[in-house]
C-alpha cells in the first residue's frame, strides 16, 4: 500500500489578533500588573510603595512595553 500524501500546511494567519497573539497577551497582562501595583501603592492613602510594589510595577512596565513592541513591529512588517 503506497503511503498517503502529506497534508498540506495551513495558511498563515491574516489577522493582527491571530498573528499578534503574544503580544496582545503581554500587553494586556502588564495593564492589568499597572493597576494592581497602583491599587498595592495607594491602598492607604497617598503613594505609599514597598519593595514588591516596585518590583510589581517594574514588571508591569516591562510587559506593557514588550507587547507594545511586538504589536507595533508585526503592523510596520505588514504595511511592507
Amino acid at each position: 500500500m503506497p503511503p498517503s500524501p502529506a497534508p498540506a500546511p495551513p495558511p498563515p494567519a491574516s489577522g493582527l489578533l491571530s498573528r499578534e497573539a503574544l503580544g496582545f497577551w503581554f500587553l494586556g497582562l502588564g495593564a492589568l500588573g499597572l493597576v494592581r501595583a497602583w491599587m498595592r501603592a495607594a491602598r492607604h492613602g497617598g503613594f505609599a510603595t514597598d519593595t514588591v510594589s516596585l518590583l510589581w510595577l517594574v514588571g508591569s512596565a516591562v510587559l506593557v512595553v514588550v507587547g507594545a513592541v511586538r504589536i507595533w513591529r508585526a503592523l510596520r512588517s505588514a504595511r511592507r
